[in-house]
């Protein structure tokens, strides 16, 4: 297949490598400015909690024009970018000019479909997946560790993907290829929205603990963070018909304790390093999607007080 990945961060490097090594061509779209530093190959490091396996990639096409988009016939389209940057001008065109494309929509955002859909071509196909891996530039700051793209694929935790069942097995079949798991789910919008309702309070909890895991379980920022959970959980339920039983299980007390006693020590990653970087750098993300939910609310008549209190703590 010919597959077209918008944005080629830690991301769009992890799926697009194992896309290529089912044999597939890829091509990245990218700013112009990043053209040059793409084209000198992508060191990538697959951790492990044996061993780190180490590679250089560099088989694979570059764009930076939309005009060379529309040019071309795509199999698959993968946006690779977080919600804030789905929101440019330059992404919503790219969309535009995919064609008879299926397109495989990863930004989080709870409003991040719609605007996918609202500029997509009538031809083109949609799919929804969900980010399961962890990803990073490494060395992450005042560690040491290899410079480029390192990442945690979870054999217990599969990439999930829902919409066409056709087009999701092609998705589905080129990822296994490529020895990356990856499954079919009925409902990956109100699923995966769930997850997100689950995580992006807790996140803007941590952050607002200095990003220290330490003294996190027993602060009031962690309650709070818990509590607007509840509530971006009981707006997706009404907004879009979501399930959201067992993510109110992840938000007991019980719960966020033992997330905070066992993730550090089963990943082979700094946990907490890890979880300052990446968060900060998609800040904006995590900001745009507190929003949403209190959009979403207000649009319900649901009670936001708690994500109000949590997100007026966002500077």
């Amino acid at each position: 297949m010919n597959i077209l990945l918008v944005g080629a961060g830690a991301v769009g490097q992890v799926y697009g490598r194992h896309l290529a090594r089912a044999g597939h061509s890829i091509t990245f779209f990218v700013k112009e400015k990043h053209v040059a530093a793409l084209a000198e190959g992508l060191p990538l490091h697959r951790l492990g909690h044996l061993r780190t396996q180490h590679e250089v990639w560099s088989d694979y096409a570059i764009i930076s024009a939309v005009e060379e988009v529309a040019a071309t016939a795509w199999d698959q389209v993968w946006l690779c970018m977080p919600s804030d940057a789905l929101r440019s001008a330059l992404s919503q065109q790219v969309i535009a000019a995919v064609g008879d494309a299926t397109v495989i929509s990863l930004p989080p955002g709870p409003e991040d479909m719609a605007l996918v859909r609202a500029h997509l071509p009538s031809q083109a196909t949609l799919v929804q997946g969900l980010i399961t891996f962890i990803s990073y530039q490494s060395p992450l700051p005042g560690h040491e560790g290899p410079e480029g793209i390192a990442y945690f694929l979870s054999p217990l935790a599969p990439g999930m993907f829902s919409g066409p069942h056709q087009a999701v097995q092609g998705v589905i079949a080129a990822l296994q290829a490529g020895g990356m798991g990856a499954r079919e789910v009925a409902d990956l919008e109100g699923a995966s929205a769930g997850s997100e309702a689950v995580m992006q309070p807790l996140i803007a909890a941590l952050e607002q603990h200095n990003w220290k895991l330490t003294g996190l379980s027993s602060s009031p920022l962690l309650a709070l963070g818990r509590e607007a959970g509840r509530e971006a959980l009981d707006i997706l339920a009404q907004d879009r018909g979501a399930k959201v039983a067992l993510q109110k299980m992840l938000l007991t007390p019980l719960a966020s304790r033992l997330l905070l006693l066992l993730a550090p020590k089963v990943l082979p990653l700094a946990l907490e390093p890890y979880l300052e970087y990446h968060f900060t750098k998609v800040g904006q993300q995590t900001r745009d999607m507190m929003d949403s939910y209190i959009r979403l609310g207000e649009r319900h008549g649901l009670p936001t007080e708690s994500l109000r209190r949590l997100r007026s703590g966002l500077v």
